[in-house]
Parts: C-alpha cells; sequence; structure tokens
C-alpha cells in the first residue's frame, strides 16, 4: 500500500481485525471490513463526480457515520474534508462555503436558506429530506469497489475546519495529514484507549474536538464509535447502557446535560473508565456529579489550530489538580509569554504558545492572520492566557483579549466567573466590565437564592481586591456561541433578571 497518510487507516485496520464493530448508529453496526468497502466505493463515486487532489469536500450537517466514511474517502483521493457549522446563520454558512469553494458538498438535512457557491458541480445528499442533490447510498452501491491507493503525502491538506468566528467570518484551519496523525499519537501517549474501547461521539464532528480527542483515536486504535440518532440526553444515557461506552469526550455544556436528565442516576455508567472534557472551564459542581457516579473527569485543552489536543490531566492528579488543563502532551511544546514575548516565570500569568508536529500549516488563504498566528520560530500564539505552577501543570486563565484594568490592574475574568461559580445557588457566571465597572453576571439555579453582598462576600474572599467586582448583575441566561463559549462581548446587552433576593 503506498497510502500511509489518514485516508489508508480504515484499509489498515480492515487487514487487521475486519470483523471488529467500527461503527454503530441506531439499530446498525458496521464492521471495519464493510466499513473500508464503503470507503472505497465512496472515494471512487467521489471521483466521478469530479473530486480531485487538493479540491474541498464540504460537509454540512449533524453527526452521521456518513460523515466519517466521507472524511476517509476524501483523504483516500487526497482531498479536502471542509465541514462547517450547520448551526450558525445561513448567512455565514454561506459566506465560509463561499471561502472554501468546495467542489462537492455533502449534507446530512435541509439547507434551503444557504447560498452554495458556483465551485460546487455537485450535492450529495445522506437522505432524502436533506432536499434535490444526489443520494448518498446510491453513489455508494453504484460505484465500483476498486482499489484507491494514491501516494499522499502527509503535509498535504486533509481537513479544513473552522474557528468559532466570534470575532468575524469563521477562518479555515488547515490541517494536513501530518497533523491529523501526530494529534492521534499524541492523544494516545496520555490516554489508555484500546482497541475493544467503545465511545460516544456527542460533540459535533464540525469541531476538531469531536473528531480528534476520541473518534479518530479510537478508529486508528481499532475501536468502535457509537454515533447518537439525535442529542437527546435520555438517548446518550441508554445508548452508554446499551452499548457498554468505555471512554468519551464532551465540553461541559453536553456532559452537564446529562446529569439534568431524569434517567441519570438509574443509569448504568459502570464501564466508563474516564470522560475527556473541554472546550470551556469545568465547573466543580459537575465534576463532583460524574465522580458521584464513579466516572473519571480528565480535564484538558486544545484548539483547533493545534489539532487540537495541546495538555490533559492525567487520572492520579484530577483531584489533587482540580481545574488544572493538566501538562502537555508527548509531542507537544509550550511557553507562557508576558506581552514583550520574554518567558513567564512560574505562577505567573502569560500568553500561551504552543509549538509541534500538530500544529496547522495556517489558516486558508489568510496569509497575514497565519503570520500574525504563528511566529518566525514556528510558535503558535493561542490568545489563552495561562500560567504554570511550581509543579509543571498549566492553568489556563482567560483569553487575552477579554482581560480588563480595575484599579491599575489587569483582571482576567475566568478567574471571577470561576469563584462566582463555586456558590451553590449559581447555575452560570460570566464578569466583564461594563462602561468602566467590573461587573459579575451571574444565573441563578432554578428554586435557589443568593443576594449581591452575599455573592461579593464570597469574590473577596477568595480574589485579590482588584478583582472583585464592583457590582452583581442577575441575569436569566449568558450568551454562548454554539459550542457552549461565553460570549463576552454581548454580556453588557443583557437584560436584567427579576429575582428575589435572598
Amino acid at each position: 500500500m503506498r497510502d500511509r497518510a489518514v485516508g489508508s487507516w480504515i484499509e489498515r485496520r480492515a487487514r487487521i481485525a475486519p470483523s471488529r464493530p467500527a461503527l454503530i448508529y441506531g439499530a446498525s453496526s458496521i464492521t471495519y471490513g464493510d466499513l473500508a468497502n464503503r470507503v472505497r466505493r465512496l472515494a471512487n463515486g467521489l471521483r466521478d463526480l469530479g473530486v480531485r487532489r487538493g479540491d474541498r469536500v464540504g460537509w454540512l450537517g449533524s453527526n452521521h457515520p456518513a460523515f466519517l466514511e466521507t472524511f476517509f474517502a476524501a483523504a483516500k483521493l487526497g482531498a479536502v474534508t471542509a465541514p462547517v457549522n450547520h448551526r450558525l446563520d445561513p448567512a455565514v454558512i454561506s459566506a465560509v462555503l463561499e471561502a472554501d469553494s468546495p467542489t462537492l458538498v455533502v449534507s446530512n438535512g435541509r439547507f434551503d436558506d444557504v447560498s452554495f457557491p458556483s465551485s460546487v458541480i455537485s450535492r450529495v445528499v445522506v437522505n432524502s429530506s436533506a432536499g434535490a442533490g444526489v443520494p448518498y447510498e446510491g453513489l455508494i452501491s453504484r460505484s465500483p469497489d476498486d482499489t484507491v491507493d494514491e501516494d499522499i503525502g502527509l503535509d498535504e491538506l486533509c481537513l479544513l475546519p473552522h474557528t468559532s468566528g466570534t470575532t468575524g467570518i469563521p477562518k479555515g484551519v488547515m490541517l494536513t495529514h501530518g497533523n491529523i496523525t501526530w494529534n492521534v499519537l499524541n492523544a494516545l501517549s496520555v490516554t489508555d484507549f484500546r482497541s475493544d474501547d467503545v465511545t460516544i461521539a456527542i460533540a459535533p464532528f464540525f469541531r476538531t474536538g469531536g473528531t480528534g480527542m476520541n473518534v479518530l483515536p479510537l478508529l486508528f486504535k481499532g475501536g468502535t464509535v457509537v454515533i447518537p440518532e439525535d442529542q437527546s440526553p435520555d438517548e446518550i444515557l441508554e445508548l452508554i447502557e446499551q452499548r457498554r461506552v468505555t471512554a468519551g469526550f464532551g465540553n461541559p455544556d453536553l456532559l452537564n446535560a446529562l446529569t439534568k436528565s431524569t434517567s441519570w442516576h438509574a443509569a448504568d455508567l459502570s464501564n466508563i473508565r474516564s470522560f475527556i472534557v473541554g472546550g470551556a472551564p469545568v465547573h466543580e459542581r459537575l465534576i463532583d456529579a460524574y465522580r458521584e457516579r464513579g466516572v473519571t473527569f480528565l480535564q484538558g485543552y486544545g484548539l483547533s489550530e493545534a489539532a487540537p489536543l495541546v495538555l490533559l490531566l492525567d487520572p492520579e492528579s484530577a483531584s489533587s489538580k482540580l481545574g488544572s488543563a493538566g501538562k502537555p502532551v508527548l509531542y507537544v511544546d509550550i511557553r507562557i509569554v508576558r506581552p514583550d514575548g520574554v518567558d513567564a516565570g512560574t505562577n505567573e500569568t502569560g500568553e500561551l504558545l504552543v509549538s509541534g508536529p500538530n500544529v496547522m500549516a495556517g489558516y486558508w488563504n489568510q496569509p497575514d492572520a497565519t503570520a500574525d498566528a504563528i511566529n518566525e520560530e514556528g510558535w503558535l500564539h493561542t490568545g489563552d492566557a495561562a500560567r504554570i505552577d511550581d509543579d509543571g501543570y498549566v492553568w489556563i486563565v482567560d483569553r487575552v483579549r477579554d482581560a480588563y484594568v480595575s484599579s491599575g490592574h489587569v483582571v482576567y475574568p475566568g478567574n471571577v466567573e470561576r469563584v462566582l461559580a463555586l456558590h451553590p445557588a449559581v447555575a452560570d457566571a460570566g464578569a466583564a466590565a461594563v462602561d468602566g465597572v467590573a461587573t459579575g453576571f451571574v444565573v441563578l439555579a432554578a428554586g435557589d437564592l443568593a443576594s449581591e453582598e452575599e455573592l461579593l462576600d464570597l469574590c473577596r474572599s477568595r480574589l485579590a481586591p482588584h478583582e472583585v467586582p464592583s457590582t452583581i448583575a442577575f441575569v436569566d441566561r449568558l450568551p454562548r456561541n454554539s459550542v457552549g463559549k461565553l460570549v463576552r462581548a454581548k454580556l453588557a446587552m443583557l437584560e436584567p433578571a427579576v429575582v428575589q433576593l435572598a
């Protein structure tokens, strides 16, 4: 086999264990042997529709086995899978597709309000409800099972995910076959994923965390990926029990939603060894909720530009270093630097820089943005503020751009939010400077009460004087984007909630 890149993974796994289950979706289960056959047929079908080496193959829709089949089939051809966040406004989706200029788009769902660029010569629809286009299953069934064995280089592009777009149109992140492969090796270097593991794909595939943290490492190892037909907490918990799930990944919002299900306390979670959690700060109450059910949380840190894994907390330190993102994985190097670029000292907050073979090739068609993000020595500026403690563990503090000045000192709102979230009546918390006034924004849990002075006293007991908010604003909800990240720029626009003071 000439192809040693990502597109060959399923074929190689099928040689080793063709009868082992690879994907489970609903009542259907597909083995590695059958998956390899479907990927070959799909690759030939995409080629017949005009997809060539270097072309972008768009994906638009919710999680489905077709995404993974499309990803591996495109990789076989040397094409680039470009998943787009289907939850975005149709105008933004249209702008992202225009920037990606895909040759073909595979869609799972209707997108009647989306404008497809002139570069799209074919649309493939996963199901009949997705509108007009080439039927996905028909394309596979009618295409030949001929060998596809292109000599693909590890430096060629493989995946084009996108940034969250909180400051503009999402940017395409150019990840090579080498970036994807090194990310998997990094993940396997710090986790105990096994070939008989079963994971559940609850994070969206359009995010690198949704594929790079558990799905691709498990498929690389020969494990099984369970893909829920819908994302309801009840179905996810039922699948965890029914399919004897052993590992998983999700952001705090997704994992917290499971604890709110009426099935939470009765669900059998005994097969789960650990869940990796990332994408946002983790509330201590969430960690405790899973710990009470016997599930270990491994907190981590990553970003699309690093494919995504950078840091992971080891299981032995999950309790003693609660709140830390851990240490760098095997083939990742980091620095914490001051604004002048000089390395920060121990326990000093600065910007986190990352280097390694998993770091992106750059932003799609944006050389200036690439030059701003990756310096001449190859260090990726993450834009995240962090510190390293005396034991070498990294603590993510906040986004550098979200810091504000209070009493002549820099304040990172994430520190304030973590303290506010310690109060048992607080369901969610944010912090920002509004018209120069340091403000804490609090969503109270249903049926719980807390006064402004009570929350300020909590902050005074745990924060430096300049970090304590001047006031607390009670609100009904906090603005979060489609992947659960707090959009602090919108905090000042929130309407106050009507609350009964304790």
